[in-house]
């Protein structure tokens, strides 16, 4: 008699201790994942940080109209500015941000958002502002390939409304600067962005 009441108080001690540990189990997995979201929303505020100080850095007071939205690296701009270089520019300047996986562009431009005059005569004027972009761009190529040949190859150039970006990595400092002074020296550029890195050594 006394054999039972120890069998059934082992089989309840034991079912209490493989409880605990089942539900232990469980706790410790979700306190594993728990801490992995907080990294993961750290280091995507760190990102966040890094790419509105970007921003603001290389494009100014305009840079202020732009929301940034950053998930495991992945960005996503959104706002308004005022002109239509920034809102090009923005997505340029965000992929020289280190930990950026992906960026979407969703920034508008004021001027276009309103409703000014005829849209006939508006999308006239953004297709010859394309044109005229799109051929300072290539004198901006060609004097960059004239000035530092080969190392130019290696270098995005975009234009919008004059304002020229430079994203890549060259050898050294000197060329880098060569490269801001050959893209500067072209008419109708009105400013050059550098987005240039220089290869560490």
């Amino acid at each position: 008699m006394n054999a039972a009441p120890k069998a059934l108080l082992a089989t309840a001690l034991l079912g209490a201790l493989l409880s605990a540990c089942a539900s232990t189990v469980p706790t410790e997995r979700a306190r594993a994942a728990d801490e992995g979201v907080r990294e993961q929303e750290v280091s995507d505020a760190r990102l966040e940080n890094a790419i509105r100080l970007a921003l603001l850095e290389k494009l100014g007071r305009d840079g202020m109209g732009i929301k940034v939205d950053v998930d495991r690296g992945r960005t996503h701009l959104t706002g308004q500015v005022d002109k239509r270089s920034t809102q090009d520019l923005a997505e340029e300047v965000v992929k020289t941000v280190p930990g950026v996986q992906d960026v979407v562009n969703d920034v508008t431009n004021r001027d276009e958002a309103a409703p000014p005059g005829t849209p006939v005569a508006k999308a006239v004027g953004h297709a010859e502002r394309k044109v005229d972009d799109a051929v300072l761009e290539m004198r901006v190529g060609k004097n960059l390939l004239e000035e530092i040949g080969r190392y130019a190859l290696d270098l995005e150039v975009e234009v919008s409304d004059g304002v020229v970006s430079l994203r890549g990595t060259l050898p050294d400092r000197e060329r880098k600067s060569l490269a801001l002074r050959a893209a500067g020296d072209v008419s109708g550029v009105r400013k050059v962005i550098d987005l240039l890195k220089v290869q560490d050594r």
